[in-house]
């Protein structure tokens, strides 16, 4: 998933990024916005915390099962789905 830093990104695309590093949260390890953001900077893509942020809650709008555990993090909530959903998901 490393972006090769000699491309440009456009913009739109961090919200796949985001969502990529969401899928490998859980319950139990939830993340929060500032580590998501140092994650992507360090990987090549430029962003910020209120990005991450902005992103998060397109993807909830969009239907996303992102839970937010006030001052812990979020996850991504593979329990909402039916088990043929999460195997595809996986």
């Amino acid at each position: 998933m490393l972006h090769d830093p000699k491309k440009s990104i456009a913009k739109k695309v961090i919200i796949v990024y985001v969502l990529n590093v969401l899928r490998l949260t859980t319950k139990a390890r939830p993340i929060n916005q500032t580590v998501i953001c140092d994650y992507l900077n360090e990987i090549g893509i430029p962003c910020d915390r209120k990005t991450v942020g902005r992103n998060v809650e397109y993807l909830r709008e969009m239907g996303y099962p992102i839970v937010k555990v006030p001052n812990v993090g979020m996850y991504f909530d593979y329990e909402s789905f039916s088990s043929d959903e999460r195997n595809f998901i996986l």
